[in-house]
């Protein structure tokens, strides 16, 4: 997320295809971000015409099912109540019932969650996070973190800062975070994928931490141009209208800070970032990088991270 742009000239190799998006999963602990979060769910399984899965797992651990016969009717009583909520959550947004699909599961939230996605060949998550670390057992607050570490697709995170449920999801401005050039992350063709399907204006954004801020302004306006043009012609397809709505930008300092502002400034919609992948059993026991967190918990708008 901090790298300088290289600016040799490079050949332009043909743009990637596009995603498709055809499962997505969302998980809910039926909280106000968590309302949030399943609008941009419903909303990008629309644009994709994706089967949307909504699922609300009971977290077993607090019950002691060996010794306690009224810890079973609890949890039956639990499933009742989750039902009836998932099914007047689904009412509140357009989804047909052959493109949605409801489950109530029980046990160990995240592991049942990262379990389903591999199972049902997910294509997104899509959750939201209150951003408590300290509670490690409390709802999609830690959960949500265990699911970034454990989760090999991407995955969609609507923080505490992004506010309640929007009426309507409109994403008019995509914030992409470029790390090198040239550039072959995948997170790339996301952007530009999500950017295309709502017809937003993306903006591909590097961040140089290294840099003081006396020289910040002069490197700014040099070895910028080129690099970007090759960015245009590797990633945008010829024939796509999204040519005419790329800018790119230059971030100096903290990466967080940098990009927080640039959001808030311009209304970013939604930021899409790379990060590095790791070994689903050594994530589980390795927490989520300082700056991923950052943004997560204090960005206005939902974070994709797609592992690289």
């Amino acid at each position: 997320m901090t790298h300088n742009i290289e600016t040799k000239p490079m050949e332009p190799a043909r743009a990637k295809a596009g995603i498709q998006l055809d499962r997505v999963l969302f998980a809910t602990d039926f909280s106000l971000v968590a309302g949030a979060a399943f609008v941009y769910a419903a909303k990008i399984a629309e644009r994709y015409h994706a089967t949307l899965d909504v699922v609300h797992v009971i977290d077993l651990e607090p019950f002691n099912l060996t010794e306690s016969e009224s810890s079973r009717t609890i949890i039956n009583q639990a499933h009742e109540q989750a039902e009836l909520k998932l099914n007047r959550l689904t009412k509140t947004q357009p989804l047909s019932d052959a493109s949605c699909e409801t489950l109530v599961a029980e046990g160990t939230v995240a592991e049942v969650l990262t379990d389903l996605l591999r199972r049902r060949h997910s294509d997104l998550v899509v959750l939201g996070t209150h951003g408590r670390r300290a509670l490690k057992k409390l709802l999609l607050g830690s959960i949500a973190e265990e699911v970034l570490r454990m989760a090999q697709c991407p995955v969609l995170t609507v923080g505490p800062q992004a506010g309640t449920a929007p009426a309507n999801v409109e994403l008019r401005h995509v914030l992409y975070l470029l790390r090198f050039e040239p550039d072959s992350s995948e997170a790339a063709t996301y952007a530009v994928s999500l950017a295309e399907r709502f017809a937003a204006n993306l903006t591909v954004m590097n961040v140089s931490e290294g840099v003081p801020s006396s020289a910040a302004r002069e490197e700014k306006q040099q070895g910028i141009i080129e690099p970007f043009k090759y960015w245009i012609e590797n990633h945008v397809p010829e024939d796509s209208d999204l040519r005419g709505r790329v800018r790119f930008e230059r971030g100096f300092g903290s990466a967080a800070e940098a990009i927080l502002s640039f959001a808030s400034q311009v209304g970013v919609d939604l930021i899409v970032m790379p990060v590095n992948r790791v070994d689903p059993v050594i994530a589980a026991h390795l927490p989520i990088p300082g700056s991923v967190y950052e943004l997560i918990t204090r960005a206005h708008c939902p974070v994709l991270t797609i592992r690289e």
